[in-house]
């Protein structure tokens, strides 16, 4: 919760309070009073000032907890999101406000005082705790002739859904009884809205009718309850943003409903939970159908499962994944969990036997097989989304991950992606798609198109083509990078499609974004972070990182719908359709590095500009830099920091790093086995390196810098592994032949900036020979470059460290150097510039596992003598680093919220 224009006194300056436990619950109470006055939604910072005024915060309310917040608003937020919430007596709103229900207002008429009231939201918070997290079991079924679903998530779904679906049987309302929320003219009012308006995922300000939003709140129920891959606070928003804006206090989640919305029993797949109005909307549409039937019809679905499926597939405008799911809602015990009707007909075709009597309709079909293999398991549930049983019928059963570049052809097209809720890789020389697209078909239309392209083109071409086409599937994550962020989002279940529009060919598939998922690329873990930037395909698999990309989605966060412009929107800042085969000579300025130095060498705690300026004109005038350096001293830490004061986006910079087996093959381009149509046959296709993937990015954007990062530069055979391209370190403008690409003509771009880093303590390789000396600037990040000396100092007196750091650095180096130890082997800054680096604990663990360990090596065969020319513990104690002098500070009083 916010914080009030009042100054916040920290703990340190306050004393406890006796009277807090009391005024902070008749504050709550306070706050409740004012909620059920309220005609609408009110926002935390306006709830807060409306509590202060009924009960004045005094000094200690103030304050501020261990966590920075202060404590009054920490107290109260805490309060009214947990017990409260859970209560049912009030919502809490996306946009950070709250509504009071109608059991809010019931509980301030049952519960005398602040205390009893506060009371009463404590036991209803437990109660709901301990349900929510009850290990039910299922009532047994016949396994010979019902489909068993095991599990408490099972039995929580069960008893979530049946008040709803006994109110919609009745007519009624789960909510608001005597309410004909279920009633024809609620459930047209809410089709309607939904085809004018499809946002079921907020509030839905539109919606008029309030029994329409009540019906929408009980339809959610049904609808997520079985659900296992939404989480339980998903869930209840879901259910609670429809009643938001009702023009009455809306009613309250049923607390126990609430609790058993945290389980679930159904794989339903991101594609379908990222798209909430596909869900909401064909339940409106099954529901109106329902309604148009005659009244023996609609009781015979209640009681004959095989009625309520026909009846789900004859409506109009119903995802047959929400009619599956609905199904197995109603109708447990006849209906699988399984929802894609194309899984469904894999099962069947790839698991009936002789023995199984099949009739050719696939759910009965389904059922029978399903009955066998319960009998075979000893009358258990089947899971046929888990091993072994996926693998028999799918044999790539994991979810999949992509990367789509969406900064192609000079141009970021990302934004209007997602705008435009789609996904495109351009195929300019493409007229139309296959009848039946295979892999033999399309591979043989790029050969067929692009035939004029070099080998590496056309088979790179060949790759996106298939994995964009065939290999992408509905439900499978979308990753792309957009400047410096990544994008991530959900492929639906549509086919590829070839758009020709304003001279551009592309192929789309549908797409649901995040909207607010965009975490920073340098930020991600380096796994993701060096997958997801230059590759040499415009479609990448990124399956094997699916687990990780999927947990940067979260499971709260708004994701975007597809809007209803057409695709001419995405060519508004497209220029012509790109030349696929050879570039235009193009007339720009040359490309710069450029920041600001004095802010990046105080940002690096140098003593002045003068090192950064160096190495700036340096990168300028020849394009190719090393920094050399001992361990420690922040070479790749300072190159990171220079690409982001140098703007540079993702897009703009890779990193590779070279070892001893590193190969022209892994930097340049090479021979990679490639899948082929033949059951497990590959062959060998050229595929391009990092080198040559960055390069040719920078040939089609020449105005603008790129910077190839190669960390331990001199830890392969720079002359093997750069080839014939060794040449063209020192004469740029020439153009040699590759040796994978016979014809080929390459040439490094005037744009593409070289770093390298060195590191010169590393005796286990040869340094860099003359002639690559000769055709790089090198630069020393050594203490004794003027500018550099005292970093350590520098950053203690920064961050508020013990600048005695610095000085148990200068005492190891000194001893190193008076033992006569090269002085490429002293340790650098970084290795104490560590957060919480001070305290002793830290101190002994830097010593022991990784400065003692190194001067061991350095001094081998006297290694027993290092404890004794290196005193480090006592060093440490004498610059009074131990701790000795330091006392806990007690924030007795602290509100444990």
């Amino acid at each position: 919760m916010t914080t009030t224009p009042d100054p916040a006194p920290s703990t340190a300056d306050i004393t406890p309070d006796p009277e807090w436990t009391p005024r902070y619950r008749r504050r709550l109470r306070a706050t409740l009073e004012a909620l059920v006055k309220q005609p609408a939604p009110i926002h935390v910072a306006e709830l807060q000032a409306l509590a202060a005024a009924r009960v004045p915060l005094n000094d200690y309310d103030r304050s501020v907890t261990k966590s920075g917040a202060v404590r009054a608003w920490n107290n109260l937020g805490w309060l009214l999101t947990t017990s409260f919430e859970h209560a049912g007596w009030l919502h809490a709103t996306q946009e950070g406000g709250f509504r009071a229900t109608r059991d809010g207002a019931e509980a301030l008429t049952e519960q005398a005082d602040a205390q009893a009231l506060y009371d009463a939201a404590n036991l209803a918070y437990r109660d709901w705790d301990a349900l929510r997290k009850a290990p039910l079991s299922p009532a047994p079924v016949d396994a010979e002739t019902e489909i068993v679903h095991d599990g408490a998530g099972f039995v929580h779904a069960l008893l979530a859904v049946e008040p709803v679906l006994t109110a919609w049987r009745a007519g009624d309302s789960a909510f608001v009884p005597g309410t004909d929320a279920w009633g024809r003219a609620a459930a047209t009012a809410l089709r309607d809205y939904l085809a004018a308006e499809p946002t079921p995922d907020g509030p839905m300000y539109g919606l008029a009718l309030d029994k329409a939003r009540v019906l929408a709140a009980e339809a959610w129920v049904l609808l997520i309850a079985p659900i296992s891959d939404i989480v339980g606070s998903t869930k209840r928003s879901r259910v609670r943003n429809p009643l938001m804006p009702m023009t009455e206090l809306p009613p309250g989640l049923p607390w126990e409903m609430s609790a058993h919305l945290e389980q679930g029993f159904v794989h339903a797949g991101q594609a379908l939970i990222a798209t909430p109005w596909v869900m909401l909307s064909s339940f409106a549409n099954l529901l109106v159908h329902w309604h148009e039937q005659p009244a023996a019809a609609r009781d015979a679905v209640w009681e004959d499962p095989w009625a309520f499926r026909d009846l789900a597939a004859a409506a109009q405008g119903v995802d047959p994944r929400v009619a599956a799911l609905l199904c197995v809602v109603v109708h447990p015990t006849s209906f699988t969990t399984v929802l894609r009707p194309l899984d469904r007909e894999a099962i069947v075709s790839a698991l009936g036997t002789d023995a199984d009597v099949l009739g050719g309709d696939t759910e009965k079909d389904l059922k029978t097989i399903t009955l066998r293999l319960q009998a075979d398991a000893g009358g258990a549930a089947v899971r046929y989304e888990q091993a072994p049983l996926l693998q028999a019928w799918n044999n790539d059963g994991a979810q999949r991950a992509w990367l789509v570049r969406g900064e192609v052809d000079q141009q970021n097209r990302v934004p209007t992606w997602v705008r435009q809720g789609i996904v495109s890789i351009t195929v300019g020389k493409l007229t139309q798609l296959p009848k039946e697209p295979t892999q033999k078909s399309l591979g043989d239309l790029v050969d067929e198109h692009y035939g004029d392209l070099q080998v590496v083109k056309r088979e790179a071409k060949k790759r996106d083509v298939l994995s964009f086409a065939l290999g992408m599937r509905g439900g499978d994550l979308v990753s792309t990078v957009d400047g410096g962020a990544l994008r991530l989002g959900w492929l639906l279940d549509e086919p590829a499609q070839l758009q020709s529009i304003g001279g551009m060919t592309l192929l789309t598939r549908g797409v649901t974004w995040y909207s607010e998922v965009a975490p920073q690329v340098k930020a991600l873990p380096g796994s993701i972070r060096t997958r997801v930037r230059f590759k040499g395909e415009d479609v990448l698999d990124l399956t094997d990182l699916a687990g990780p990309l999927e947990e940067l989605t979260g499971s709260e966060d708004e994701l975007t719908q597809p809007g209803d412009d057409e695709l001419d929107e995405l060519l508004t800042s497209a220029v012509t359709e790109p030349d696929e085969t050879e570039d235009e000579p193009v007339t720009v300025e040359p490309a710069v590095l450029s920041c600001d130095a004095k802010d990046l060498a105080a940002q690096l705690h140098h003593a002045d500009a003068s090192w950064v300026e160096e190495l700036m004109i340096s990168l300028n005038e020849r394009r190719q830099v090393v920094l050399e350096g001992p361990p420690g001293t922040g070479k790749t830490f300072l190159v990171q920091a220079l690409l982001e004061a140098c703007g540079l986006t993702e897009a703009q910079s890779a990193l590779v790093q070279f070892h001893p087996t590193y190969s022209y093959e892994d930097f340049v381009e090479g021979f990679r086995p490639v899948a082929t149509s033949d059951a497990g046959g590959a062959s060998l296709t050229v595929t391009p390196g990092p080198l040559k993937r960055i390069a040719d990015e920078a040939r089609n954007a020449p105005g603008k810098p790129f910077v190839l990062v190669i960390d331990e530069i001199n830890r392969a055979n720079i002359a093997k592994v750069f080839g014939e391209l060794y040449f063209l370190l020192e004469y740029r403008g020439a153009e040699v032949e590759l040796l994978y690409s016979a014809g080929e003509r390459f040439a490094l771009p005037p744009n593409l900036f070289i770093i390298g880093t060195m590191n010169t303590a590393d005796r286990s390789i040869a340094l860099l020979d003359a002639a690559m000396r000769r055709r790089f600037v090198f630069l020393s990040m050594g203490s004794e470059e003027p500018a550099l000396a005292g970093m350590l100092h520098r950053w203690c007196e920064a961050t508020g460290r013990p600048t005695a750091l610095a000085d148990l650095r200068n005492r190891l180096n000194t001893e190193m150097a008076k033992r006569g130890l090269d002085p490429a082997l002293a340790f650098g800054p970084s290795y104490f510039m560590r957060d919480g680096v001070e305290t002793p604990a830290a101190l002994d663990r830097l010593w022991r596992r990784e400065l003692r360990p190194m001067l061991v090596e350095h001094h081998y065969g006297k290694h027993q003598q290092v404890d004794a020319w290196y005193p480090f513990p006592v060093w440490v104690r004498d610059l009074g680093l131990d701790g000795s002098a330091d006392t806990p500070v007690d924030e007795a009083g602290a509100d444990a919220q």
